[in-house]
């Protein structure tokens, strides 16, 4: 048996609305991830595509939980199969055994989304040769959208997600810092029972970035959020190849990469908030005094 997660009311009542009311089939929340690159081999067992929901493990899990000794922290690097998950017990199978959680026996719960969306995280997702509808709702007037993710956070939610009473960004998307830092949620970081939360390392340390133009506030980088959710190794030691060296000054982190799917968005626009948000990141004015154990990083010229 897992250890008590800790739920805030709201949030445990929307849950159970699951039970009654399952993940509708046509629809997926921000962050979700389709996995479909057996498809061939779907259509055989005719079943649908599987939309997998990350929210709903989020509010229960830490990232570290998962990733990286059950699941590789790159998007098509995981071979999933119904073998190795009822047959060997790993990846989804680590969980899904019938003692954390539900047995796999009914293929809808998890083959739910309509074929013919290419894999990945479902807001980039394109079905055809262009982009329909993100699979998250149409909002507002087409001849003046906000913003894709505004559109999204707009459209629809699974009614559990809506009703939960989680707190919103600005685009209306699930803050989830902020859920765990007001207690809101409390999600394991181990499958453990016997390992203590005194045992996982969060690290104090900040890194302020500087930011290369004179009107950008600079990016004071949370290393606590972040060590909460994942282990320090996910980051400095990802397999296939670590995301950020483990040394001051060893990344060469630009926008334009950043943009190109590499360093912070690695998580970000696909998990964890947009990079869109510039001023939730380029969140220190320059010349505003740092607090105590704060490492700086000059910006570098090209």
């Amino acid at each position: 048996m897992l250890p008590q997660m800790m739920l805030r009311p709201v949030v445990a009542i929307a849950l159970s609305i699951l039970a009654v009311f399952p993940l509708d089939s046509a629809f997926a929340e921000y962050g979700d991830i389709i996995l479909n690159k057996t498809a061939e081999a779907m259509r055989d067992a005719e079943v649908d595509d599987v939309v997998f929901p990350h929210w709903f493990h989020r509010i229960r899990f830490r990232c570290s939980v998962c990733h990286e000794d059950i699941f590789r922290l790159k998007a098509g690097e995981n071979e999933i199969s119904m073998a190795i998950i009822t047959e060997k017990k790993e990846m989804c199978g680590v969980c899904h055994n019938g003692l954390i959680a539900w047995e796999p026996l009914e293929c809808e719960r998890c083959h739910a989304l309509e074929p013919g969306w290419s894999p990945g995280v479902i807001q980039h997702s394109v079905k055809g040769v262009s982009k329909v509808d993100l699979l998250l709702g149409k909002v507002g007037t087409k001849a003046k959208p906000y913003s894709k993710f505004m559109e999204i956070a707009s459209g629809w939610h699974p009614l559990a997600l809506s009703k939960s009473g989680l707190p919103l960004d600005k685009y209306g998307l699930v803050d989830w810092a902020k859920a765990v830092k007001e207690k809101i949620v409390q999600p394991l970081w181990s499958l453990d029972p016997e390992v203590k939360e005194t045992e996982h390392r969060i690290r104090d340390n900040d890194i302020l970035f500087v930011a290369k133009g004179a009107s950008m506030p600079d990016v004071l980088f949370p290393h606590g959020i972040h060590s909460y959710w994942l282990e320090c190794k996910i980051c400095h030691e990802t397999k296939g190849g670590a995301i950020f060296k483990d040394e001051l000054g060893a990344n060469n982190i630009t926008m334009m990469d950043i943009g190109k799917g590499k360093w912070c968005s690695r998580c970000h626009d696909k998990t964890a908030f947009p990079i869109s948000d510039c001023m939730r990141c380029h969140n220190h004015p320059k010349g505003t005094p740092l607090g105590k154990n704060v490492l700086v990083r000059e910006a570098k010229n090209p």
